[in-house]
């Protein structure tokens, strides 16, 4: 009789604890120097820009494309019609401008 005691509170223990959330899987950003473009727009309340770029070696083609602008800096060095070198991080999903100078 104790032992069935003993297991039925183990099990009202065990249900009434939280369970835990698996954890996040490491983020591995990659950065890419190179990027050379003009702004075509900033967009999103300046929390996005759209670039024509040339080819940024290593990871993509010549294009236009739109690049989140994380950081206040950035989003203030730049604005539409400048050309610029930048450089873009990448962590599997999203691309942003981590480093940008506007050319003259």
């Amino acid at each position: 009789m104790k032992s069935w005691i003993l297991i039925l509170l183990s099990l009202a223990l065990f249900a009434c604890s939280e369970p835990k959330a698996p954890p996040e899987p490491p983020v591995d950003v990659k950065v890419y120097d190179g990027g050379v473009g003009k702004v075509r727009e900033i967009v999103a309340d300046g929390h996005l820009a759209i670039i024509v770029h040339d080819e940024i070696p290593g990871f993509m083609t010549a294009m236009t494309m739109s690049f989140e602008l994380r950081e206040d800096s950035i989003r203030n060095a730049i604005s539409n019609g400048d050309s610029i070198s930048f450089q873009v991080s990448f962590d599997g999903i999203d691309a942003w401008i981590s480093r940008v100078t506007v050319i003259q």
